[in-house]
């Protein structure tokens, strides 16, 4: 089946998100040194790791309806503060700056500009906030590769439902079996863009799955070259 657009997931497959978070954590932590008592980057990093969590965010961790919220909030309650800064601004530091500190995947920025090259059609299919995908888009310099950016807050379903890929493929006006979509994750990736009818590519490293579930899977971006 000939493939004619290829998807995208964001987080830990276009973007590497503990080295996002790396870099937030050094810009966090020079913007604010001179509120902070003394150097806690360490401690700075530790506490967004935590909070974060690859991006999966544990529900008994979130103190607020957001990642960006819950992490301010820790950060005023486990750093000693010379000067205590708002809760909305840390807030809004992290919707303003997060994205922009993005790191790209290994390989990702050549990948895109070879496949636009070669004519496919190009979507990014993410779970979260629309204005944070776009930031981090932004951030990593890739939001011109993209004919569609499809976010679950702007269409309102989340992966795995099948229905969020069936509406990238219908914005792309691309049918599903000619559709090739790459992820991480097993369930929210791979399992929903199966289920409505695409081809998918696990990229490995970040999740673990069962081993007897037949699945595609690649090491790296450049390992895609070979489904096309």
């Amino acid at each position: 089946m000939t493939i004619r657009a290829v998807l995208f997931d964001l987080d830990n497959t276009l973007t590497h998100r503990n080295q996002s978070i790396l870099a937030y954590s050094q810009h966090l932590a020079r913007t604010y040194q001179h509120q902070l008592a003394h150097d806690q980057f360490s401690q700075i990093q530790s506490i967004i790791r935590r909070i974060d969590n690859g991006g999966y965010p544990k529900k008994e961790l979130l103190t607020h309806p957001s990642i960006a919220a819950s992490v301010a909030d820790a950060l005023l309650q486990e750093l000693n503060w010379n000067s205590v800064p708002e809760l909305d601004e840390l807030t809004q530091f992290w919707f303003q700056q997060f994205g922009l500190s993005a790191v790209a995947m290994p390989g990702a920025n050549s990948l895109l500009s070879d496949l636009k090259q070669q004519g496919y059609k190009l979507a990014v299919v993410s779970n979260g906030g629309h204005a944070t995908r776009l930031t981090i888009l932004q951030g990593l310099g890739f939001s011109h590769y993209f004919d569609e950016i499809v976010s679950s807050e702007l269409v309102g379903m989340s992966k795995p439902n099948p229905e969020i890929f069936l509406h990238t493929s219908r914005q792309l006006q691309v049918e599903p079996q000619h559709c090739l979509f790459i992820g991480d994750h097993p369930v929210n990736d791979i399992q929903g863009a199966t289920q409505a009818g695409m081809k998918a590519l696990w990229l490995q490293g970040f999740h673990e799955i069962e081993a007897h579930k037949p699945i595609n899977t690649i090491q790296n971006l450049a390992d895609i070259q070979q489904y096309l």
